[in-house]
């Protein structure tokens, strides 16, 4: 029974929501105990360190379901190990070598103030199990571990991370912006070593890459570097907006913009959901030429999380002083910022599945560039808007890149012959039906 709740969809869905859920209230007591100047750093650090991880798995988490279930085969197993032990091989040294590059930097860099140069250094010395943590992580969900894929990171990390905080608090002292580094450092350490051991009777031996096997590597290398780009926009977009925006605010403007970008991530979690929901049944459609089906199941993606998130937009208009102030005083006069943020999320509804589509068209290249773009949109943005309006720019290069990102991937994908799957083009045009709305897209 247990066993089955794990590893079905409903279950596992029920587990995401507990766990941001969880990560709300974290916030708001994390808020409160650091204040928001302590709170911008840690935000800041943590980013730093989530981001720094996903990029030196250099994205064997990527395509781990893919080569996986190719080479799990008893006939390929070689190959299997192989690919496993690549793949920790790159990821450890690329981990340690950006995790010494921080550290250092922290040691050496004047003017830091006590608090920063411990939070920092920390944080540096975090992306090797953050790297570690994303590769397990992936190659359980590959092998449909899905408990393991989700459960620790997920949702009992979180828990133990707000039990610490609190119990601090309560019951021994109010904690440093350090200490809670430290605790933050701790759990991710200890989680990606539970989840590497859970995985070892599954995984062959791990060796060191034999000389022959460099082709391979090479292959898997040219295959996972743009999806790190593809994944690093749309899997650690929170993690992404913070760390650009950070050298053009102060530590607690970051704060401000940080628990806006995750209330409103809250929101937009409503929407990806309906979108991956829609997926299989777009898919399908799309394999068989049926351009009818692929539209309900486009609209099914948009009209719910439409409905939903303009509602979100309009309670943070009339109630946005009061949620954010359930944060601290400085953060109820944010009402804004939030306002924005959630705003975007109606902006990514109204986009339906279309970056999805353009990932069944196996047009990998053009997604990972058309994100390159939109974090270069995102960074230019922050530069022109973060130093003169604070938050609020912040906020608005949000709003840049995301439209940006989602204009350009509806060009594309009707320039790929496919058919749109926004809003505009399903319920306020008339969109021609063609035959080449379900060709393949041409080889990149």
């Amino acid at each position: 029974m247990i066993k089955s709740l794990l590893t079905g969809s409903a279950g596992l869905f029920a587990m995401r929501i507990s766990g941001a859920g969880v990560g709300f209230l974290t916030q708001i007591m994390l808020a409160k105990t650091l204040g928001s100047h302590d709170l911008g750093i840690f935000y800041s650090a943590t980013s730093l360190a989530t981001v720094a991880g996903f990029v030196t798995s250099i994205g064997y988490s990527q395509i781990a379901y893919r080569f996986s279930a190719r080479y799990r085969d008893a006939s390929k197993a070689r190959l299997f190990k192989a690919f496993v032990s690549r793949a920790m091989f790159d990821g450890l040294a690329c981990s340690v070598a950006a995790a010494v590059l921080v550290v250092l930097a922290c040691m050496l860099v004047p003017d830091l103030d006590p608090t920063t140069r411990v939070v920092y250094a920390v944080a540096g010395a975090t992306i090797v199990p953050a790297a570690s943590l994303v590769l397990n992580t992936n190659l359980a969900g590959a092998m449909r571990f899905f408990g393991w894929c989700y459960v620790p990171d997920g949702l009992v990390r979180p828990i133990i991370f707000l039990g610490l905080i609190v119990g601090l608090e309560a019951f021994v002292r109010r904690p440093t912006g350090g200490e809670v580094m430290i605790l933050f450092s701790t759990l991710v350490t200890v989680t990606a070593l539970v989840v590497f051991r859970a995985l070892q009777p599954h995984l062959p031996a791990i060796t060191l890459p034999r000389p022959e096997e460099r082709r391979l590597g090479q292959r898997w290398r040219r295959e996972a570097l743009p999806l790190v780009l593809l994944s690093l926009y749309t899997n650690t977009f929170a993690d992404v907006a913070i760390l650009f925006a950070t050298p053009f605010l102060s530590q607690s403007d970051i704060a401000v913009f940080g628990v806006c970008l995750k209330l409103s991530l809250l929101v937009g979690y409503f929407v990806q959901i309906a979108q991956q929901i829609a997926i299989p049944d777009l898919a399908d459609a799309r394999g068989k030429g049926d351009q009818a089906g692929m539209r309900r199941a486009a609209r099914r993606s948009i009209l719910l999380p439409l409905a939903f998130t303009s509602a979100a937009v309009l309670g943070c208009f009339v109630l946005g002083r009061q949620v954010l102030g359930l944060f601290g005083a400085e953060f109820g006069m944010a009402r804004d910022v939030l306002v924005i943020m959630v705003a975007t999320q109606v902006v990514r509804a109204m986009a339906g599945p279309s970056a999805h589509l353009l990932t069944l068209t196996g047009a990998q290249r053009l997604n990972a560039a058309l994100c390159t773009g939109a974090l270069v949109a995102l960074f230019a943005a922050n530069w022109g808007l973060g130093p003169r309006f604070g938050p609020a720019g912040a906020a608005w290069a949000v709003v840049i890149s995301y439209t940006g990102w989602i204009v350009a991937t509806a060009v594309v994908v009707r320039r790929l012959g496919e058919m749109r799957t926004d809003v505009v083009a399903l319920f306020l045009s008339r969109q021609p039906v063609t035959v080449a709305a379900v060709r393949e897209a041409p080889a990149e």
